[in-house]
């Protein structure tokens, strides 16, 4: 399933990507990232990022967004759908360079830990299709509220 790539920035508790190789999102690949909650007292707000080609096959993607306590209880969920082209033109959007763009989603504002310890935050694929072909990689980021 390729690399996963790890970077925080001095306001991020997380922020990771993982790369799809050629193949593409399989929908029974679920994207994990295990991250340590220490202070409950800051809020964070989790943001999604997609990267996508032009041989992704429709205009938009549905995926699932989650946070885990450490025994797997579901602390948020959301289904969300991310929207690659506009409706009417068909230009894509995002940034990009060449036929590949980024996409970045903000799916939960606000987010409190309830108490300190381990939690992971998953992320699927939620289209009908086995295997997407044209998501290059797909990552998610805690943002400490300031």
């Amino acid at each position: 399933m390729g690399f996963v790539y790890l970077g925080c920035s001095e306001n991020e508790l997380v922020n990771e990507r993982q790369s799809m190789g050629e193949i593409g999102w399989i929908q029974k690949n679920k994207f994990e990232i295990p991250f340590e909650i220490t202070d409950t007292s800051h809020l964070y707000d989790m943001q999604v990022a997609i990267r996508q080609t032009n041989t992704y096959s429709f205009y938009n993607l549905y995926f699932i967004s989650e946070i885990l306590s450490e025994a797997g209880t579901s602390l948020k969920k959301a289904e969300a759908e991310a929207i690659f082209y506009d409706a009417k033109s068909g230009k894509p959007n995002g940034s990009g360079i060449g036929d590949m763009y980024s996409h970045s989603y903000t799916i939960f504002k606000n987010v409190k830990f309830p108490t300190s310890g381990a939690y992971r935050i998953r992320l699927q694929q939620n289209m009908r299709m086995d295997t997407l072909e044209g998501i290059v990689s797909v990552g998610a980021s805690l943002v400490k509220k300031k």
